[in-house]
């Protein structure tokens, strides 16, 4: 049972969740805008006046354990993705998958981390077995039989789906897509409201 507490998790997962959603439909508002228009990619410099730092880029950063220099931005290679791209801008459609997945990580993390991860209802456990697949590198691996019931619109998740992936891989199609996960987010925001109405209601008993 989910309880209230000072500090209230069903009050701070709604309102995780509900940052998630907005984060997911910004992420394909802006996909969708730059395809339907045909519009250059943005300047990846733009991005760095809202990627603030509070840490100081003036010395290198090293780990105290081995020495190893701290990874810098222009380590990462995030200009030779940019470029590609550039030359096929349909892959920005991968970018609503890191959305997507980002959400998944996200919100099961919290439920995990406050119990809610230990509820049997089916839409909860669904949550928690697409970001196993996610932590999986897109694959289910569902060996045991016995898995508590997961579903969500009409999709059950049995080990009949083991080695499958959970998004489409570009030869096998996936279980769900991006949509899917933004309704499962809506699903699980009025669940943990119908939960925080229910204690509220036991309180004032």
């Amino acid at each position: 049972m989910v309880r209230k507490t000072e500090n209230d998790p069903v009050e701070i997962g709604i309102a995780l969740i509900e940052q998630q959603l907005l984060a997911l439909l910004l992420y394909a508002s802006a996909v969708a805008d730059r395809i339907d228009h045909d519009k250059k990619l943005p300047d990846l410099a733009t991005a760095y006046r809202l990627l603030r730092r509070k840490l100081s880029p003036t010395e290198p950063q090293t780990h105290v354990e081995d020495g190893t220099p701290g990874v810098e931005r222009k380590a990462l290679g995030l200009e030779s993705s940019w470029d590609a791209l550039h030359q096929d801008p349909q892959r920005l459609l991968g970018v609503m998958r890191v959305a997507s997945t980002n959400a998944i990580l996200a919100v099961a993390g919290f439920f995990e981390a406050h119990g809610f991860s230990e509820l049997r209802t089916p839409e909860v456990q669904f949550l928690m077995r697409i970001r196993d697949a996610v932590a999986n590198g897109n694959r289910f691996q569902i060996e045991d039989e016995r898995i508590p019931t997961a579903s969500f619109n009409g999709l059950i998740i049995t080990n009949k789906l083991n080695g499958s992936p959970l998004f489409d891989d570009g030869v096998t199609t996936g279980s769900i897509d991006s949509g899917d996960v933004e309704a499962l987010l809506r699903y699980l925001v009025d669940h943990l409201r119908g939960a925080q109405t229910l204690i509220s209601a036991g309180d004032a008993g």
